[in-house]
């Protein structure tokens, strides 16, 4: 039910949007010339081809209503998503304490030793150095 009556608002909004486009653009829609300045001379697209014309308004409607439906049912599907999901609270684990520590090497500035306690031996580590520098 919630599918058929979501996908009901979005045609009625998308129906509106519609109608509301359409009206900025009648003055297009109805002009009796509509002059291109193509090289040299000016092109005049209604007057010469009305049959064209005709079928590139008629497309023009057709894609402008599938359009706005789709983006209104997208924007409707991901608010829909985004109201269903709650905000799940992180929770931090807690080690016990523990005198574990792994020794890295020393500082280069400082010479102080550089340790990795246990809680950072749980994560992914990346230990980069020159050839030779005793990174096995």
């Amino acid at each position: 039910m919630r599918f058929i009556l979501r996908n009901i608002l979005t045609f009625l909004f998308s129906f509106v949007f519609f109608c509301l486009i359409i009206y900025i653009f009648i003055p297009i829609f109805k002009a009796n010339s509509l002059i291109f300045p193509y090289c040299i001379s000016p092109f005049d697209i209604i007057n010469t081809y009305p049959k064209i014309w005709k079928i590139i308004k008629i497309i023009y409607c057709i894609n402008l209503f599938i359009t706005i439906f789709l983006i209104l049912n997208s924007f409707s599907i991901f608010v829909l998503k985004m109201k269903k999901k709650p905000i799940k609270k992180i929770k931090h684990i807690t080690y016990p304490k523990s005198n574990l520590n792994l020794f890295v090497g020393n500082n280069s500035n400082t010479k102080e030793k550089v340790f990795i306690d246990e809680k950072g031996l749980f994560q992914n580590i990346l230990i980069t150095g020159t050839i030779g520098s005793r990174k096995n």
